[in-house]
């Protein structure tokens, strides 16, 4: 089981490695080595500790292994490490929140989009759309897909010929095509951060 805070990769040399298996880098540790009779070389045993965090290489989600293995883990770090830790948690936190957010209007936005999709959003769906929206494209701006991803625009009520009042902005069709987006490119960025 992988627990959810992240640690500092410990530094012990020629104790450490990695093992890439699809989009995730296992690290493993040597607890040991054992002679193979047939072979006849020495083989390092490894156990694995943790999952890398490839946007903060030097960190990575530890499993129970590395609690067996290593006591007082982080409260060997000095001070500038543990507030790095303490910065990136935080930060970790908010995206985490921020996704949370996202895919939940994701789901309810794709649900009214099949009931309705022709009808105008209202500014106050556009206003908490955006709030996600935006922290999101901020997270996301030095990425390939950051420059694909918009903010949705407000409605704007004009009057008609006859003198009547009508709404003018984006359909749930429209918005789901700039959601569609943000997911694409978001499911891409999180893993790389948050490790699924």
């Amino acid at each position: 089981m992988f627990l959810e805070r992240p640690v500092k990769i410990p530094e012990v040399p020629g104790k450490i490695s990695y093992k890439k298996a699809g989009d995730r880098r296992y690290v493993q540790f040597v607890t040991g080595r054992r002679y193979d009779k047939i072979r006849k070389y020495t083989l390092p045993d490894r156990s694995v500790i943790g999952i890398q965090i490839p946007a903060r290489p030097e960190y990575m989600i530890p499993n129970e292994n590395y609690f067996r293995l290593f006591s007082g883990g982080e409260t060997e770090m000095d001070e500038i490490k543990q507030e790095d830790l303490r910065e990136f948690e935080e930060e970790r936190e908010e995206m985490l929140m921020v996704r949370d957010f996202f895919e939940q209007m994701y789901y309810e936005f794709q649900y009214q989009g099949r009931k309705q999709p022709n009808t105008v959003l209202n500014q106050y769906k556009v206003e908490s759309l955006n709030q996600v929206l935006e922290p999101l494209r901020d997270m996301m701006k030095d990425e390939p897909a950051g420059k694909y991803l918009e903010l949705i625009p407000l409605p704007v009520e004009k009057e008609t010929e006859d003198g009547g009042r009508i709404m003018y902005g984006m359909t749930y069709s429209d918005v789901m095509m700039v959601l569609t987006k943000y997911r694409c490119a978001e499911g891409e960025y999180f893993q790389k951060w948050l490790i699924g």
